[in-house]
């Protein structure tokens, strides 16, 4: 846009006024702001993440060794330091930090424009009030039965129609009348969650504008860049109606993402085909065909959101749908039919091939399903959570879960996939079921709705399916009362970490530690050398063990771990286990009340007291001090250390992982108490040669 100042956001109608603009005062004043801001950030950095464990001062002491701080700002859990130099700023962004055996999150400080806050304030007032968790909680402590809890919720989180008509339907006739002057015969139409009747009432809205002619990439057909064009055109020229105008063209769907100012909504409009109309109408009428698929709906979609399964870079919220109406096309559950069935009957609507519209007076069976919306709920997560994604293909097509061998030689596929297999002679145009799981699109056949996911997605996915078929059930003898507030508001896992922290402890000059006084002249000992080793693992095996019993106060069950697929618990160990035994598995559960500031705490001790036992007592006096605190909260701790005896040289490794624990607390806990852990060991070891002491004597 030859007239289109970046500095300001603003686009003037000809030349006289945009240089008139640019020698303006208002303009000027814009660029003394972005001279700032630009130096602000080039000496800023945001620290985010922060580990319980490590004060806020502290953490301001360590980056002073950096540089002179100018200005910073704390909060709850992150830090603004704005240096004084910008040399500061450039290294600790480019350079991994650490601090107490701890990698900092340090990125690069966002300088939000208050003018963009201003325009947006009431969106973003409106769309925090709508997805707090608070007022959700509150719905559930205010009303006594599952029924009613359902009816509250839904009517909070959902669009009613009224809504959808004003506030969405509205911006579609906007568009029509505002695009007519470049687009004669456009039409816009809604598509999505608020065409089905599942938009939250935050929710972004999806347009399909028609503008009357075909868009191909073709000589004679009209490119999709000039459409585009022509589009940034009109919006540019009506900056207070039409912000944060951001066209994405290099996407499967090529849309426009904008903020439509007078109706407070995001919005994506797309231009190239009709599918997602069509779709959205298929979803919208599997809701009419049994009441309670669209509340099962709904809360799976809430469900979704909170646990951080669907949207950007996930589950899209259609392919959930997909996965739900699938579920309940099974034999077990029988109540939505296989989709092609509302196809069988209807003269077909080809695009692009495919076959996109459906008989809505279809005759179907009866539904002879009575399970209850819990039931429903916890057959889903059930069916989800050990699904066979890999090596199956879902089809709502047909309401069968294909081996996907079965895709890769179409023609051994059933004769309702004519119109695919057809399609699929082109080899752009095949099903991808390469992925890490699939699921056939109904109308368009050669699309896999997920076909971007990631497998660590589908594992997390399935672990969250499982942990939630386990609340479904613990409710289920309470009449599920209190079964929604636990299943939207649980803290679910976001990632699948394959964080893991690995230490050795060297034997060095302490291979002779706690060897008996009369080692040496024993006659029973045939091999001294071997009897050293296996005395050295068997001293490291019960420091270890006591740190984590003793020092970290947790619980510790010892397992055999030689053979992985098989564990068997050790019940009494001894030096005898410690020689039969390659590797051991620590299984340590418990909480941080034992872990937390503890540079904050001293005892006295007198100089033959070992450093096992030091840590021992501030482990103590910890653990009463945090029992008394009424704001303290501990934190759960369920991990596995895995013992496993090296030789050549001599030496111990330690394995720490957790499968079980939040990525992030465990990373931030087991680099702490890795660091701690060998740090006592070895100068337990060093104590035990200085004063010559047993193992039982430390």
């Amino acid at each position: 846009m030859e007239n289109y100042c970046e500095v300001c956001s603003v686009q003037l109608l000809n030349n006289i006024q945009f240089q008139n603009h640019l020698s303006g005062k208002k303009h000027l004043k814009q660029c003394q702001f972005k001279e700032f801001q630009k130096r602000i950030i080039e000496h800023s950095i945001f620290v985010s993440s922060i580990p319980k464990f490590i004060p806020k001062d502290e953490l301001l002491k360590f980056f002073l060794q950096f540089g002179p701080i100018a200005n910073h700002k704390m909060g709850k859990h992150y830090v603004i330091i704005e240096f004084e130099n910008r040399e500061p700023a450039e290294y600790l962004l480019n350079n991994p930090i650490w601090l107490n055996n701890t990698k900092l999150n340090i990125q690069k400080r966002i300088f939000y424009n208050n003018d963009s806050i201003r325009r947006h304030d009431n969106h973003v007032t409106e769309t925090t009030e709508a997805v707090n968790l608070d007022c959700i909680k509150s719905i559930f402590n205010n009303e006594t039965t599952f029924e009613i809890q359902l009816e509250t919720f839904l009517n909070t989180v959902l669009l009613s129609d009224t809504e959808v008509e004003e506030r969405y339907e509205s911006i579609c006739k906007f568009l029509d009348e505002k695009f007519a002057s470049v687009f004669p015969n456009c039409r816009s139409y809604r598509f999505g969650s608020t065409q089905m009747g599942l938009g939250f009432k935050e929710c972004d809205l999806d347009i399909y504008m028609d503008i009357g002619v075909p868009i191909c990439e073709s000589k004679n057909g009209l490119m999709t860049k000039k459409v585009f064009r022509d589009v940034k055109h009109v919006m540019y020229k009506m900056n207070n109606v039409f912000t944060n105008i951001l066209p994405i063209l290099k996407a499967r769907t090529p849309i426009i993402k904008f903020y439509f100012v007078p109706n407070k909504v995001s919005c994506d409009i797309s231009f190239k085909n009709a599918f997602g109309i069509y779709k959205s109408n298929l979803i919208k009428h599997c809701l009419s065909l049994d009441q309670r698929i669209k509340p099962l709906m709904v809360i799976i979609k809430f469900w979704g959101r909170q646990s951080k399964m669907s949207g950007s870079g996930n589950i899209s919220n259609y392919a959930l749908l997909l996965l739900i109406i699938f579920y309940l096309q099974q034999p077990e559950t029988r109540i939505l039919p296989p989709l092609m069935e509302l196809q069988k009957t209807c003269e077909p609507i080809i695009i692009d091939g495919w076959q996109v519209n459906f008989d809505e007076n279809a005759v179907l069976p009866p539904i002879t399903n009575r399970s209850t919306i819990p039931q429903l709920l916890t057959g889903f997560f059930n069916f989800y959570a050990n699904f066979p994604f890999k090596t199956n293909i879902i089809c709502p097509r047909d309401g069968i879960a294909h081996p996907k061998e079965l895709f890769i030689d179409t023609s051994n596929l059933p004769d309702y996939m004519n119109r695919y297999k057809e399609m699929a002679m082109q080899e752009e145009s095949k099903l991808k079921v390469s992925s890490c799981a699939c699921i056939q699109d109904p109308i368009e056949l050669n699309n896999n709705s997920v076909g971007s996911i990631y497998a660590k997605k589908i594992a997390l996915f399935q672990k969250n399916c499982k942990i939630s078929a386990d609340i479904c059930t613990s409710f289920q003898d309470n009449n599920y009362k209190n079964l929604l507030e636990n299943l939207l508001t649980y803290d679910y896992e976001i990632e699948i970490s394959n964080f893991f922290v690995v230490l050795t402890i060297c034997s060095g000059t302490y291979v002779n530690v706690g060897l008996p006084n009369n080692f040496q002249n024993r006659e029973d000992i045939i091999d001294k050398e071997q009897y050293k080793k296996d005395n050295w693992y068997f001293i490291v095996f019960n420091i270890v063990k006591d740190i984590f019993e003793k020092v970290c106060k947790l619980q510790v069950q010892i397992l055999s771990a030689d053979n992985e697929t098989k564990q068997q618990k050790v019940e009494v160990l001894s030096d005898v286990h410690t020689k039969r035994h390659q590797q051991l598995l620590l299984h340590c559960t418990g909480n941080d009340s034992a872990l937390l500031n503890r540079r904050s705490c001293t005892v006295s001790t007198d100089l033959l007291s070992s450093p096992l036992k030091k840590e021992i007592g501030i482990s103590d006096i910890l653990v009463e001090k945090n029992s008394k605190r009424q704001d303290y909260k501990p934190l759960k701790l369920d991990f596995t250390c895995i013992f496993e005896k090296k030789d050549n040289p001599l030496q111990v490794q330690l394995v720490l992982k957790s499968d079980r624990m939040k990525s992030k607390l465990f990373k931030n806990l087991g680099n702490f108490i890795g660091s701690r852990l060998r740090k006592i060991t070895m100068n337990t070891l060093m104590h035990m040669k200085r004063f010559k002491l047993s193992l039982e004597n430390i």
